[in-house]
């Protein structure tokens, strides 16, 4: 293995040391080019046929091909010159790689580099301009210049300096530059005419200055500069900048102020250092203005042409703190030095130039008559002319002195007659007192104020303050401006300010700010003293209100709502009300609404009946508008009056109904008691009480009484019983079986009763048949039931109902005609007969041939009655052909009926 390794890297060397030896083979010029950019760059590979024989290597120019970077330049900008030189033509840009390749492929397939070269892209040196040189201080000389176009390539810029000696300089120039200390670095001025150049200032291309330091450079020789600028792409000089002497280029340091102290009254001394330390001449400049002010004011230069360390400054204000600052330059030649550092002082004081400002505020009066002033007064600035130590206030009338006194602060309360009073006040310092101020009080009189008709008052806004003007007025004494901040009426502390009458305009001198509304009250002054104001309100600056109105709902119908909203709180306007904007949206329907800023109730019509509407209301300014919250409202089904006018008029209608059926049952009494309440036929008046089985009517028809009916399906069910005789009871007797017949179509039809039903009898053995009670109680019927099996005898079925029978309705056309003795005998039903040879059984006849057997119908309870009931049944009896079937009432034993 270790014999392996160091086989590897004698190969790895081999290959190496041919690698190196066949890129001596080829060669490419020019070498590391610098090129201009938007040039054209032109190479050559050159091949050493020889040496390239040597490495068994045959390449000719042909094969060979050009890349920059990675990037391979197309065969048409190459040139083969023979078979060992090929060259190449292209334009470098900046997005360029710097290298250029010569290469070919191996085996036509396999790239392989065999030489290659840097280039670098740039421009050459342009021209420097406004070359200008400084000498500070005479300390250091420093040259600026504008170099012009980058040249992306390292430049260099070098400052040459050559003195230019003069053949003769006289003494008298010469001294006109020098003071009496003459410093022995200047030079000697008598020099012979020749041109050399000094040292020299070397500047890179990133900076664009170049600084020499005392003692490179001399004072009162001519001295010229010229600066060049040089790089790989070419050389560029700048004009020749030439001075006769360099004290012509100094620019001293700002001056050193010592002190600044007050001597007089309205004096200041200064006192400061000089900055050069060379003997040259120089001008001063002082500038001053008091703390505060943004206004300089400078000394003329005629009073400070000579050099000097102090100066008297006159003509300020008395007690007043200054601010000063000076600057110098060489006399008439040079550069003015910045301004030194600022520095204060103050004058002396001296009494007050001027009283203060006085002002008024005056209240209703008591019971007494009595009026409660409020004087009010503003500190002394610029008149003060020292520490105001308080202020003295007289209080008289036209004869005498009321009251004085002294105060230290700028506000006070009096309490005077109803009289006219003049008050007088004055400031003082330990200087002394100001001028009086004064200040008249009038009587009241219970008038109430005037308003000026020949005064207009306008404010408005100018250069971020709030300016007042007016037109002027005769004979007033002056002006009196007060305003209140976001108020509607003078109840407040107000500001103030006082002017001359000769004045119509000024600005509010407080501290304004934006979206605030301002009350301004214009109060001329007149020598009775009573008040004339003008008002006007304004803003600083205007803007969108902060709130918008709120809306509630004032009345309210079925397509109409009145809405009310109270004004945005005058705080939070931020400017004037143009006008509201109702919006209102319901139903897919938007409609907006503008109404002017005075009004705050309005009245929307057209809307629909039970519906849901959305409202807000908008406040604008001239800067845009604020919605307030939405409202929700919802219109009334029914219009106010309108629900009672449909109840008076269905009341109204159903009253008069009512009164047309009185009066139609009044006129038709006898024909609705007809239809309501027919007349019922008296049972006990009936045909029906006079006839018996045994005697048949003699209107009684031969033929079958239900042939007629409506049975149509009759079912026929014989009974058997035997004979029984109830253990105990004596009286008990045989009972033949019944025909029951049932017939819905004999019915009556009321309560469903048969027309030949029987009421019901309570007969007793021992008596036959006896005398019913026609009372007007329940009465009950049995239905015969007809037919049956061969020798059955009819049989009864109880029946429910409790109506009287109806025969003469039934069956009009076979009433028997009835006798009026039977028609008055009510309380008798039916008439029997029993012989003894019956055995008290009822004889019937029996069923013909052509009857079909009739159904028996079951009722409700009839079951429970058969089982109470003894039958004997004798199929031999016959009932006569010629006797009609007829019914028998039955006394009701144990449930049952027993022939009577």
């Amino acid at each position: 293995m270790r014999r392996l390794s160091v086989l590897c890297a004698l190969c790895a060397l081999l290959v190496a040391a041919a690698g190196r030896t066949l890129h001596n083979c080829v060669h490419i010029t020019p070498q590391s080019p610098v090129v201009e950019l938007h040039t054209n760059l032109t190479a050559f590979c050159i091949l050493n046929q020889t040496c390239l024989q040597e490495f068994s290597y045959a390449i000719t120019a042909q094969e060979l091909y050009w890349k920059v970077g990675e990037t391979e330049i197309p065969e048409s900008h190459y040139t083969v010159i023979n078979d060992s030189v090929s060259s190449v033509t292209f334009e470098p840009t900046p997005s360029m790689r710097d290298t250029v390749t010569c290469a070919f492929k191996l085996y036509g397939q396999t790239p392989r580099t065999l030489h290659g070269i840097f280039f670098r892209l740039g421009y050459p040196p342009e021209k420097p301009e406004n070359l200008t040189c400084i000498c500070n201080n005479v300390q250091t000389l420093t040259c600026t210049w504008e170099p012009g176009r980058p040249t992306i390539i390292p430049t260099t810029y070098t400052l040459r300096q050559y003195w230019v000696g003069p053949d003769l300089v006289s003494n008298t120039e010469m001294m006109q530059n020098l003071t009496p200390s003459a410093s022995p670095q200047i030079p000697r001025p008598f020099t012979s005419r020749r041109s050399e150049e000094k040292k020299a200032c070397v500047a890179g291309d990133k900076k664009n200055s170049c600084t020499l330091n005392y003692p490179d450079f001399q004072l009162y020789i001519n001295t010229e500069f010229i600066l060049e600028a040089e790089n790989d792409l070419g050389k560029a000089e700048s004009d020749k900048l030439e001075f006769k002497d360099i004290i012509n280029i100094v620019k001293p340091n700002p001056p050193e102020i010592l002190s600044v102290s007050a001597v007089l009254q309205k004096v200041l001394r200064i006192e400061w250092k000089n900055p050069l330390t060379a003997p040259i001449i120089l001008q001063y400049n002082i500038r001053y203005k008091p703390l505060g002010s943004s206004e300089w004011s400078e000394v003329p230069s005629d009073d400070l042409e000579r050099t000097r360390t102090s100066f008297i400054l006159q003509g300020l204000q008395t007690y007043t703190v200054y601010v000063i600052s000076m600057r110098c330059k060489p006399n008439s030649t040079g550069f003015w030095s910045d301004w030194s550092k600022e520095h204060t002082g103050t004058t002396s004081e001296s009494t007050p130039s001027q009283g203060p400002e006085f002002w008024r505020k005056i209240s209703k009066t008591d019971s007494d008559e009595k009026r409660l002033v409020q004087l009010m007064w503003k500190e002394l600035k610029s008149h003060a002319n020292g520490i105001i130590l308080g202020y003295n206030v007289t209080v008289k009338n036209a004869t005498e002195v009321i009251d004085s006194f002294i105060l230290e602060d700028t506000t006070c309360n009096i309490t005077v007659p109803r009289g006219s009073y003049d008050v007088v006040l004055t400031a003082f310092n330990s200087q002394g007192s100001s001028p009086p101020s004064r200040l008249r009080i009038p009587s009241f009189t219970g008038e109430k104020e005037m308003q000026p008709a020949d005064m207009k008052v306008n404010a408005f806004p100018k250069d971020g303050q709030l300016w007042v003007e007016w037109t002027p007025l005769k004979g007033v004494l002056g002006y009196v401006i007060e305003w209140c901040s976001n108020s509607e009426s003078m109840d407040c502390d107000p500001e103030w300010q006082r002017e001359p009458s000769t004045v119509t305009k000024t600005f509010l001198r407080g501290d304004i700010k934006p979206f605030v509304y301002y009350l301004i009250r214009l109060n001329p002054l007149y020598t009775d003293g009573k008040e004339r104001p003008s008002y006007v309100g304004t803003y600083l600056q205007q803007g969108v209100p902060d709130v918008g109105p709120i809306v509630t709902t004032k009345a309210s119908g079925k397509t109409w709502v009145t809405l009310l909203w109270q004004p945005v709180p005058l705080m939070k306007r931020k400017g004037f009300i143009t006008n509201y904007t109702i919006t209102c949206k319901g139903n897919d329907v938007s409609e907006t609404i503008p109404v002017n800023a005075s009004v705050t109730e309005y009245t929307l019509k057209s809307l629909a009946a039970k519906t849901t509407y959305s409202v807000y209301v908008t406040a604008n300014t001239e800067e845009g508008g604020k919605p307030g919250l939405p409202f929700s409202l919802t219109t009334l089904p029914f219009d106010n009056g309108e629900v009672e006018a449909i109840v008076v008029s269905s009341s109204l209608g159903f009253l008069i109904f009512i009164l047309v059926l009185c009066f139609l049952f009044c006129n038709k009494k006898e024909q609705i008691k007809k239809h309501i309440w027919p007349n019922v036929p008296d049972p006990s008046k009936s045909n029906i009480a006079q006839w018996s089985p045994q005697t048949p009517s003699r209107h009684e028809s031969k033929r079958h009484p239900f042939q007629d009916g409506p049975f149509t399906d009759v079912s026929v069910v014989q009974i058997t019983a035997d004979k029984k005789e109830e253990d105990g009871d004596p009286d008990t007797k045989s009972v033949d079986p019944i025909k029951k017949n049932t017939s819905e179509g004999l019915s009556s039809g009321i309560g469903g009763s048969s027309c030949l039903s029987s009421p019901r009898l309570s007969v007793s053995d021992s008596e036959g048949i006896s005398s019913a009670q026609n009372t007007s109680g329940t009465v009950q019927y049995s239905t015969v039931i007809m037919g049956g099996y061969q020798g059955q005898t009819p049989m009864f079925s109880r029946s429910e109902s409790t109506q009287p029978l109806l025969i003469s309705e039934e069956r009009p056309d076979e009433q028997p005609s009835v006798s009026e003795d039977d028609t008055q005998t009510p309380s008798q039903y039916f008439k029997q007969n029993f012989t003894a040879e019956d055995g008290g059984r009822i004889q019937e006849p029996p069923p013909t041939a052509q009857e079909p057997p009739a159904q028996v119908l079951h009722l409700a309870g009839f079951s429970k009655g058969l089982d109470n009931l003894d039958f004997n049944v004798n199929p031999d009896d016959q009932p006569q052909e010629d006797e009609a079937k007829t019914y028998l009432p039955q006394t009701a034993r144990r449930g049952g009926y027993l022939p009577q």
